[in-house]
């Protein structure tokens, strides 16, 4: 793997930024041989249904969606049984967390995430960091190097009111105009650094397009690090276009490298 040279000199420089997926949490159950669902798997356990094809219309791409599989079990069984059925399967109560979790709170002050677990939280404890967590309505403090600020841009399971689970919490919740204007300026200085993502998922569209339009149109150059095997011209060529920078990395992976150019 090549960590992109862009990358290693903005993390020497505290001007990095990470954001975690929950292809993080996938590799934590993979390593102890646990069982963590894909999103394709997750989405159509949940109830998502594939669109039926419309006669005379050119069939589309459709990525199975976590977010409308959750809508129908939500609409079937109620939404705290939905919270339930997502922290039994997704929750990772079971799993410890890797070196990517460990990694990523040593080398970045700021670090999101939209994985709903605590992975994360618990390294910090064990590393006995202190770390504030914070929710995707909250404004960004001020950088302090004595501490580490979590943002779950998801919420989390420790705070069911906080999670975000369909389209339609995404549509009552959108981020406050006050946290796109930091958000905003976060993109503009900063380099971002995607880690435990796949770009064929709905997770980091969904990010994407946030951040999209916080920054008030295609965001400047980002990196994925896009985690779980290679990528097809296709997708290279579409994220490409949008200003992205991908590499293929497990976070384990991409973390350890990360500690061995930035000790």
């Amino acid at each position: 793997m090549n960590l992109p040279v862009e990358v290693i000199d903005a993390v020497r420089a505290k001007r990095c930024v990470i954001f975690l997926g929950s292809r993080a949490t996938h590799e934590a159950a993979e390593l102890v041989g646990a069982t963590y669902p894909d999103a394709k798997t997750l989405a159509k356990d949940l109830g998502w249904k594939k669109p039926k094809i419309v006669p005379g219309q050119k069939p589309k791409v459709v990525l199975p969606s976590v977010e409308e599989g959750a809508a129908a079990y939500e609409a079937a069984n109620g939404r705290a049984a939905l919270v339930r059925d997502l922290q039994a399967r997704i929750g990772a109560a079971d799993l410890a967390p890797t070196a990517a979790h460990t990694g990523a709170l040593k080398q970045f002050p700021l670090l999101f995430t939209t994985c709903m677990d605590d992975l994360l939280e618990r390294a910090a404890a064990d590393q006995g960091v202190r770390l504030d967590v914070l929710g995707r309505a909250d404004k960004l403090p001020e950088s302090d190097p004595t501490r580490r600020v979590l943002v779950k841009l998801r919420g989390g399971f420790e705070r069911p009111d906080s999670l975000m689970l369909t389209p339609a919490d995404f549509a009552a919740r959108p981020v406050p105009v006050d946290v796109k204007k930091q958000l905003r300026t976060l993109v503009r200085n900063q380099v971002i650094l995607f880690v435990g993502y796949r770009p064929d998922e709905e997770e980091f569209e969904r990010l994407f397009g946030e951040l999209s339009d916080a920054y008030g149109g295609e965001l400047p150059r980002c990196h994925l690090a896009s985690a779980q095997g290679p990528i097809d011209d296709y997708l290279w060529q579409k994220w490409v276009w949008r200003g992205l920078l991908l590499f293929t990395a497990d976070p384990v992976e991409c973390l350890n490298e990360l500690e061995n150019q930035v000790p």
